[in-house]
């Protein structure tokens, strides 16, 4: 989750993403269930007061807090949980599946999951540590399983920034590896899938398949661009609070590229060389070539669950869609369609939904309307000119949206803070009541 880190550094005169055009036919979109599947509600954790150990207490304290958990049919409430994929011991992903469910059937509240399909994989240096012999999974060749600053190959160390608005020790994974594609593979069929599969016909036998609320499979994919990593005199003056938070990310990758000697370039030339480009063929247009790998490795990772029997009316994209749609964007809102899942982004009302999400229908109308999702939202994110919670959420549900999955998790607490605050503010309960409850929203 991006944590409006892109549209934030383009306020203060800086672009972290880029785009591109790849066509994609009208037809090929999940359209399953658009009229009449539920409207879910789903938040994010981490709850207002919960713990690690405390998240059992806080789902069940939700019902409370909006008076009623929908009626299962047409609208429903839901918590959102995660599905680790990268781990060291991959019993610990059965082991984050099951209590959800479980928890689902206790307080009625429905449970949708998110799979981090790139960002977190720290505990995999058998995949990606290209670079220390003396350290766990040393291998030269895992160079080709992270990204490249150049065509001659210099492989990224470790990402400075990413979507979660932190840095990792892992590098920048290469979307269009074999080894990785494979790895996610097995990791997915093998694992993932048979617990996903056991527990979904739980419910199906108790007629509760309406508190599987389905996953989002993604975190923001793009490709870091370390040019725009700027010099410090060149940071205007005068920051405001809630741009601190990428004034310290900023100087915070400068001092660990300056410890790496990491060249202050673009990544992407090991996604590039596997698609087939060379120095001595080089793409007419780099966003537009990337915008293809990511739309490629979205799909690639869609189609495994849905492979798996999980219906694409139960998938969602994940797809920051506030940074600028221009020339400089790899990740535009164009790359959320493919036919094996809902087209869901991220919905916070700055940048390029700052006045509306008229980009967002414009787009869904190109691929025939099909149902989709707000997967990470909040109306609340400190802007001036922010929309009511009834008319933010009037924007995706009178729109054909079906999820909207509201987010007060950030790196920074005075952002988490006013996130937080925001989401269950008196007015924003009162929205959250009146969709809960089946009332027209209404678009003031």
């Amino acid at each position: 989750m991006r944590k409006i880190l892109a549209v934030l550094l383009a306020v203060i005169g800086f672009s972290t993403t880029a785009p591109s055009s790849s066509a994609i036919p009208a037809n090929a979109t999940c359209s399953a269930n658009n009229a009449n599947d539920i409207e879910y509600l789903i938040f994010w954790p981490p709850l207002p007061g919960a713990t690690p150990e405390g998240l059992a207490e806080s789902i069940r304290a939700l019902p409370a807090k909006f008076g009623t958990t929908g009626d299962g049919q047409t609208r429903q409430l839901g918590f959102g949980a995660f599905i680790p994929i990268f781990v060291s011991d991959e019993s610990i992903i059965a082991r984050a599946i099951k209590p959800m469910f479980e928890l689902a059937k206790q307080t009625n509240v429905a449970v949708h999951f998110n799979v981090d399909d790139h960002i977190i994989w720290d505990e995999r240096p058998d995949l990606w540590n290209w670079y220390d012999p003396a350290k766990r999974g040393y291998n030269p060749g895992n160079r080709k399983n992270v990204e490249w600053y150049d065509w001659e190959g210099t492989p990224n160390k470790r990402r400075y920034f990413t979507p979660a608005g932190a840095p990792l020790q892992s590098p920048h994974m290469c979307y269009n590896s074999p080894a990785i594609r494979k790895e996610i593979s097995r990791i997915v069929s093998q694992i993932v899938d048979p617990v996903l599969t056991q527990e979904i016909n739980k419910l199906k036998q108790e007629n509760k398949e309406y508190l599987f609320a389905g996953i989002t499979v993604g975190a923001e994919g793009g490709f870091d661009d370390y040019s725009k990593i700027p010099k410090l005199s060149n940071i205007p003056p005068n920051i405001d609070p809630m741009h601190m938070q990428v004034l310290k990310m900023i100087m915070l990758a400068g001092t660990m590229m300056d410890e790496d000697k990491a060249p202050h370039s673009r990544l992407g030339y090991c996604s590039l060389t596997n698609a087939g480009y060379s120095n001595a063929n080089p793409p007419a247009d780099v966003n537009a070539a990337l915008a293809d790998v990511n739309q490629k490795f979205i799909e690639f990772w869609d189609k495994l669950f849905f492979d798996a029997g999980i219906p694409c009316s139960r998938l969602y994209t994940h797809v920051a869609a506030s940074p600028p749609q221009d020339d400089n964007n790899n990740a535009p809102i164009s790359i959320v369609f493919n036919p094996y899942a809902r087209p869901g982004w991220t919905t916070y009302p700055i940048g390029t939904l700052e006045n509306g999400f008229q980009p967002l229908y414009d787009a869904l109308a190109k691929h025939a309307n099909p149902s989709w999702g707000g997967v990470e939202a909040n109306a609340t994110i400190g802007n001036t000119n922010e929309p009511s919670w009834e008319r933010y959420l009037a924007w995706h549900y009178n729109h054909g949206a079906k999820l909207v999955g509201i987010n007060i998790g950030a790196t920074d607490q005075s952002l988490i803070s006013t996130l937080s605050k925001g989401a269950f503010s008196d007015e924003a309960l009162a929205a959250h009541k009146k969709f809960l409850k089946g009332e027209k929203l209404i678009e003031k």
